[in-house]
């Protein structure tokens, strides 16, 4: 089923593009400990005696500027996120792994700072390190928090390949930590700061090399995968940091959605390499036939489909003649997907079966729908709040609790007064369940 998810994400038309840098981590940590970004080789990577890929991005991006690009959005991410200081403000001992050789061994710098989250290292690079405290995250995602990334996995790909992939591409070690971080700061609430902290910053370089490829156009036939993985992580890395003020995922208090610009310019590049991204372990399983919906499911449905279908009499009463096929299109699309969520909570699935539907709707709108969104537009904003109900079946996720109140409180509070009747029922259904 999460081969769906992960094929459903990017199966989706242009949206817009745009520059937007992403602040989901505030500016004021000017006490960054990390990368420094001095030329020709940052500060920690010249303590550690190994190659540092600032110097060599950085200086082929002062000789040859590269113009404006879907990418471009994704390659501010990488200068914008940087981690913060250590919680503890004190040293962490590290073993260091060799890519010859499966045997831990003691660090030479383990009376300095800890190397775990460094610069991402080249695929060719001798040696990489990992922190005593990372290794804690990488013992919970192995233990635990894979089993929560899908129904059934019969590839193994995030109990096996993820972790395989992970030790021969650092930036998705990186991000596997993360998710592990933001697991963990769900699980013990006591100790969500530090859990956080460690999150941000094994995100920060986790997502520096793949912008550092995408940014370059390094991507080819025997890394796609792995970058197009990474930009998987990187979604529930989004969802498990939990809901920002002022973004709702597809639009935001200023307009543009800054996951939704991060996303676009990885799906635009992944487009060169679909079919060789979608093979192997990752090749998509056909669908499995379900059984017959249930009585008390299809009058959910039902129920669901009444006043979708009221929402699209009165969007066909009000909306342009120009517009009304992209609303249509829309309105469409949503009843299919609500058909398919019900059709598999009817079979027994539960919220992570969903996750490919719901997002994939997102990602199937037409440009123009999203910039109706972008602009409030108040019929855009009711089709949406009528996917955004649908989050409610997500609730049992750990990194999509609260995201259905969010969106819904984010349309709510750009509707005009006279067409929130319109949201009345989903914002029922939220309060109901």
């Amino acid at each position: 089923m999460i081969l769906r998810v992960i094929r459903s994400l990017f199966c989706f038309p242009s949206g817009k593009s745009g520059a937007s840098d992403i602040s989901k981590y505030d500016d004021d940590h000017a006490d960054l400990l990390q990368c420094d970004e001095k030329r020709p080789s940052c500060s920690n990577c010249s303590n550690h005696n190994i190659e540092c890929t600032f110097a060599t991005t950085s200086t082929a991006e002062s000789e040859s500027p590269v113009p404006d690009t879907p990418e471009e959005p994704v390659r501010r991410i990488a200068r914008r996120f940087r981690p913060h200081q250590l919680s503890a403000g004190g040293l962490k001992q590290t073993f260091r792994i060799s890519s010859s050789s499966t045997q831990p061994q003691p660090s030479p710098s383990a009376n300095t700072q800890s190397a775990a989250v460094q610069c991402d290292l080249p695929k060719d690079s001798l040696q990489s390190t990992i922190s005593v405290p990372d290794l804690n995250l990488f013992h919970h995602w192995c233990i635990s928090t894979y089993k929560t990334m899908v129904l059934r996995d019969p590839h193994d790909i995030w109990q096996y390949h993820i972790v395989q992939w992970g030790i021969e591409f650092p930036s998705i070690l990186h991000l596997v930590l993360a998710l592990s971080a933001l697991h963990l700061a769900y699980e013990r609430p006591e100790e969500q700061e530090r859990y956080l902290q460690q999150a941000d910053d094994n995100f920060t370089f986790g997502v520096r090399t793949v912008t550092n490829v995408l940014s370059l156009q390094d991507m080819n036939e025997d890394n796609c995968q792995q970058i197009y993985m990474s930009a998987v992580l990187i979604i529930f890395i989004y969802f498990g940091r939990g809901p920002r003020s002022g973004q709702y995922l597809i639009f935001s208090d200023t307009g543009p959605s800054e996951w939704l610009i991060l996303m676009q310019g990885v799906k635009l590049t992944l487009g060169k390499h679909h079919q060789k991204v979608f093979s192997g372990v990752l090749e998509p399983e056909p669908p499995s036939p379900l059984p017959e919906i249930t009585p008390s499911i299809r009058a959910e449905l039902h129920e669901h489909t009444v006043h979708t279908q009221a929402v699209q009499r009165f969007v066909e009463q009000e909306a342009s003649i120009d517009d009304l096929p992209i609303y249509i299109s829309a309105l469409n699309d949503l009843n299919e997907m609500v058909n398919r969520v019900y059709e598999r909570r009817s079979a027994g699935q539960l919220g992570i079966a969903f996750m490919d539907q719901i997002i994939g709707w997102l990602y199937r709108l037409p440009e123009r729908f999203v910039r109706l969104l972008e602009e409030k537009e108040p019929r855009a904003l009711v089709i949406l709040a009528y996917w955004a109900v649908m989050f409610r079946y997500m609730d049992a996720v750990w990194f999509m609790e609260g995201w259905a109140e969010h969106v819904l409180g984010g349309v709510s509070t750009f509707l005009q007064a006279e067409y929130r009747p319109w949201i009345e029922w989903p914002l029922q259904k939220l309060r109901e369940a």
